[in-house]
């Protein structure tokens, strides 16, 4: 009894250890979930300019271009930011996201992607993207593999030009820091 015991054991703990694994489910919807639950916190230690909040009560995010997964989009419905409910919206272009407070920018937008940062970047919204170089671009967030585990780079300069404020514990825990 005690031996099955032990077996049952160490099976959840092998179980527990390959679910919390990212190399085990890249590409799945838990590297969505994942990357959802980055993109809440970067969220949540950001400061916005107390002059920019339309509606106290939602904390919109939009999404222009294709979205990570329906996983990434559920897991950020209804959380909450800044004492806000959490809004998810599809836009085209940067103009329609005026008035949100954060912008995923889809790698499939690539192309697109210094016209996007260049008029983001006269607003006071949180850039945030999975695509490579993308901090580095000119964006404010960009999530990064990190030793087969996901990670994340910040521009400074990017944020304080769209007077937003990154707290000091999101840049200690950046992979790289651009714009110092």
């Amino acid at each position: 009894m005690l031996l099955k015991l032990y077996g049952i054991t160490v099976l959840s703990v092998l179980l527990m250890v390959l679910w919390w694994s990212p190399a085990v489910y890249a590409g799945q919807p838990e590297e969505s979930r994942l990357k959802a639950v980055f993109v809440l916190n970067f969220a949540k230690l950001t400061e916005w300019p107390t002059d920019i909040r339309s509606d106290g009560n939602i904390f919109t995010i939009a999404i222009i271009g294709k979205a990570p997964s329906p996983t990434f989009i559920n897991v950020l419905k209804g959380q909450t930011v800044h004492g806000a409910s959490v809004s998810v919206r599809h836009v085209d272009n940067v103009r329609q996201a005026k008035g949100s407070q954060l912008l995923f920018i889809s790698d499939s937008e690539r192309q697109s992607l210094p016209v996007i940062l260049k008029e983001a970047s006269l607003l006071p919204i949180l850039t945030v993207s999975d695509m490579p170089g993308f901090s580095e671009a000119g964006g404010m967030i960009g999530l990064v593999p990190v030793q087969k585990r996901l990670g994340f780079e910040v521009n400074v300069a990017a944020a304080r030009k769209s007077r937003l404020s990154l707290s000091s514990q999101l840049l200690k825990l950046a992979k790289t820091i651009f714009g110092n």
